[in-house]
């Protein structure tokens, strides 16, 4: 953990200022715009994240193909419209942003940032890595509105507001927790974008499918997990898990689930009657017996050895208790 860096102000009362002021702090920039001009930036470092309140005059921010160095850091940036008007350009898209929108972009490729009237904005520059996103899913959410005044935006919006008016308060390890939890509201509401819009060139719905036929085909390997589903089809376990909440299940849920419902199908089949219990269970990606004893009893109200017992003794072939209720489907 990084020790916070005291928060920093400086203004400026020419663009030609401006363009020293902040090309000292961020990654090359071309800045234009009308005189006379004025701003002001207040900054600090969190945990690696570098967090500016940005005040200034109508101008434009140029991040051009020639200025980006394969030495430079990989780096997103977020913008968090505060007053004023903005838009974002990159990647083909265009973000026109208004008081409490946020946008995100990316410092590895030419970006364009319009302000045509006086504004004032958050922004924060931090690795590819602290966003809970797949890095092949950023450049479709690149210059992407993701509206402060609708859906999830009207609770995480004003969140990032009252970090802009209070950076003086974001010092030691409560300042570090709550730029973290700012970063995770905003992987919240790119994944609730990517839900809706994108999905890496798929529908959600599509998406999830494909996940859950990955994991129906696999499970007989002991080593299936969700990050494995994740890593397969290249998007963050945490938009992975934001995906099967849609179905009120996480992903190993789904994966013990779908492992328990192949085990009782075993257990109930007169032609596998030769097949020991432990067998079954290798057979469905279980390693440990008594685990899995353990957790059928939970989901069916009865051990294996049990629950094939009274089958065979020529009782009915559904489950002898309740089949995953939403408690087991929500543990992971």
């Amino acid at each position: 953990m990084q020790t916070p860096r005291a928060l920093e102000e400086c203004s400026a009362d020419s663009l030609r200022a401006w363009r020293r002021l902040v090309g000292s702090r961020f990654v090359a920039l071309r800045l234009s715009g009308p005189e006379p001009f004025g701003g002001v930036l207040r900054t600090t470092v969190i945990d690696g994240t570098h967090i500016s309140d940005i005040q200034a005059s109508a101008h434009r921010v140029d991040r051009r193909a020639d200025d980006i160095s394969v030495d430079d850091p990989e780096h997103l940036k977020l913008t968090l419209q505060l007053t004023g008007r903005g838009v974002v350009r990159q990647d083909g898209r265009e973000a026109v942003l208004h008081q409490g929108d946020v946008a995100v972009y990316d410092t590895g490729r030419p970006y364009v940032l319009d302000y045509p009237v006086g504004m004032r904005s958050l922004v924060m520059v931090f690795p590819h890595r602290m966003l809970g996103l797949s890095a092949e899913l950023v450049p479709s959410m690149t210059a992407t509105r993701l509206a402060g005044d609708s859906g999830i935006g009207k609770v995480i919006s004003p969140f990032m507001t009252h970090l802009a008016e209070n950076l003086t308060q974001l010092s030691g390890a409560p300042g570090v927790r709550i730029v973290r939890s700012a970063l995770d509201l905003v992987t919240a509401m790119l994944s609730d974008e990517l839900l809706r819009h994108h999905s890496g060139g798929e529908s959600w719905r599509q998406l999830l499918g494909a996940a859950q036929r990955y994991i129906e085909a696999n499970l007989d390997d002991p080593e299936l997990s969700a990050s494995r589903v994740a890593a397969v089809h290249y998007v963050s376990l945490r938009h992975l898990q934001y995906l099967f909440s849609h179905e009120n299940q996480t992903v190993s849920g789904y994966i013990r689930q779908q492992r328990l419902e192949r085990s009782r199908m075993d257990l109930q089949d007169p032609s596998l009657v030769d097949l020991s219990i432990l067998h079954i269970a290798h057979r469905w990606g279980f390693s440990d017996a008594s685990h899995f004893s353990r957790i059928f009893r939970a989901a069916y109200g009865a051990s294996p050895s049990a629950y094939r017992r009274g089958l065979v003794a020529g009782e009915t072939g559904r489950p002898v208790g309740p089949v995953l209720g939403r408690s087991d489907r929500r543990s992971a």
